[in-house]
């Protein structure tokens, strides 16, 4: 194997293990990973529409409205006419059941994010980071 093929190859690999990882830790919430990034994303942004919801995941319009639906029907979510404004879009707003639940979510996945870097000195992460802007440079040059 070359190098790029072993580089590649640790990559997919730690890529499939932490998309495992939030997939199951999300399943104990009952929810899918798409509602879960959902939450995360209204509760960043309160106020928010479901365009800017699809725009930032590039969902469609129709899985959007899907997954605000289960979320809305689960009370994580509530819509809200846009008072003032020719924008006829609702906002989003986490309910605090809602809100709970994604604070929940994003702890746990903060500890897995944090495996990458738990057997990594700072420097090491510092230097990682660089070698990884690098390669993601090469891409979209």
């Amino acid at each position: 194997m070359s190098q790029a093929s072993d580089i590649n190859y640790l990559m997919r690999d730690i890529q499939v293990r932490e998309h495992y990882l939030s997939g199951k830790l999300t399943s104990q919430y009952n929810l899918t990973e798409s509602q879960a990034k959902t939450l995360g994303f209204i509760e960043e942004f309160p106020g928010t529409n479901q365009k800017r919801i699809a725009d930032h995941f590039g969902l469609s319009n129709a899985s959007t409205s899907a997954i605000i639906s289960k979320l809305e029907s689960r009370d994580y979510v509530e819509k809200k006419p846009n008072v003032g404004s020719q924008d006829r879009s609702n906002k989003l707003y986490l309910t605090a059941k809602g809100a709970n639940i994604s604070i929940d979510i994003r702890s746990e996945l903060s500890k897995i994010e944090n495996i990458t870097t738990e057997n990594l000195t700072d420097e090491e992460s510092a230097n990682l980071i660089v070698l990884l802007t690098k390669v993601k440079k090469s891409y979209f040059n």
